[in-house]
Formats: C-alpha cells, structure tokens, sequence
C-alpha cells in the first residue's frame, strides 16, 4: 500500500489518467521487497551520482517549471521512462502510475524487471507473467516506452522515492547490482486474471562508452 504523507514529503505527483484497473485485493504477503512512494514517481540512479540528488531540497510545486528543485523536475516527467540530469550524469524517473514496485533480477546482473504493482491478487502470479509470449510481444512493439541510460563504473543503481534526499534515505530504497555498461529500458502495461502491472525491462547492451575496449 502506497504511505500515507509525513510532515515535509509531498503527496502528490502526476499519473495516468482513466487508466482502468480490474477490482483486484491486494495482499499483505510479498516476498519481493516492494518500495513504496509518498505519492511521487520512482527514481533509478548510480551510486555514484546517489549523494547529489537533492529530492525534496527546495521544492515547492512541480507544476511550475520555475520549480528546478530535483523533486520538482522528476514530478514533471508523466511517462513510464524519463531522464533527467543529475550532476555529471542523468538519473532515469520511473512514473506515470502510482505503486509499489520490485526489482526481478534475471540472476546473471545484466538483466532483469522493474514491476509496478497496480494490483494483484496473488504475488505468485508475477514471475510467470514475466515470461510469457504476450508481455513480450508488449515490450517489442512499436508502443513500448524506450530509454538508454548508464550505469557508473559500479553499476550499482539505486532505486528509490524521487522525493528522497540520497545523501540521507529516510524511505524505503533497494541497490540493484548490475553490470556495469549502457542499458536499453522498455515498459509495457500488462494484465491477465487476478494481475496488472507495469513492466519496465532493462537489458545490458554495451560497455560504459568510456571504458577501453
């Protein structure tokens, strides 16, 4: 379930509108660590850049675009994928519908899901949807989101609540340990009985452009 709001954290931040989601209940029991918002989009970013993203420092309303806090620019991205830069390198937003999401490694460190749970009746039922024809018919269309986006030397990657200072993390975030290099990124929308979610694949596609080959 998404928090309620806390003294200096805005609750609010832009959304898919209409979007119909089935009358599904949500379960308590989840084996995956889901990390929730404040209401706000999701960031991914390096470890390397994590200590220079500001979050809430200095906001007051993304939807003015004189608002250039980090929170303020990440609230204006209304997509599944958006970048936005961050010291010397971007940061990729995760937004466009509220929930909780989780990281679903491949095992291997280059590749893996981001799944946003719009609702499901049972956790179960999401490693299988992964893997089926459908979904991937869904990222490879021509109406999946894209964005390339790299990692730091580490290939840590951060996942957090955008309105989160990442020199001081005070809600719940998760460290995906990747390989380091260039990555594809692509979101899709899927539901079947009893599942809705929202699918963001990121693959490993090159080496990080400055490293010799």
């Amino acid at each position: 379930m998404l928090p309620s709001s806390v003294s200096d954290t805005p609750t609010g931040g832009p959304g898919r509108a209409n979007r119909e989601i089935p009358a599904i209940v949500r379960r308590m029991m989840r084996t995956h660590t889901w990390i929730a918002t404040t209401g706000g989009p999701h960031l991914l970013i390096a470890d390397e850049e994590l200590q220079h993203w500001r979050g809430i420092d200095r906001w007051h309303d993304y939807g003015n675009p004189a608002d250039q806090s980090d929170y303020g620019r990440a609230c204006r991205v209304t997509t599944w994928l958006g970048s936005i830069a961050c010291h010397q390198r971007s940061a990729v937003v995760l937004s466009g519908d509220a929930g909780d999401m989780a990281w679903y490694s491949n095992g291997l460190d280059d590749r893996g899901f981001l799944v946003q749970w719009l609702g499901v009746d049972d956790e179960r039922l999401i490693e299988p949807a992964l893997r089926v024809p459908q979904l991937r018919e869904l990222l490879e269309s021509s109406n999946a989101e894209r964005l390339e986006f790299e990692t730091g030397a580490s290939g840590a990657m951060w996942l957090i609540d955008a309105s989160d200072r990442g020199y001081d993390l005070r809600s719940e975030h998760e460290v995906l340990a990747l390989r380091p290099g260039s990555y594809l990124a692509r979101a899709a929308y899927y539901h079947s009985t009893g599942l809705a979610i929202v699918v963001r694949e990121i693959c490993w596609i090159s080496p990080l452009s400055n490293e010799v080959r």
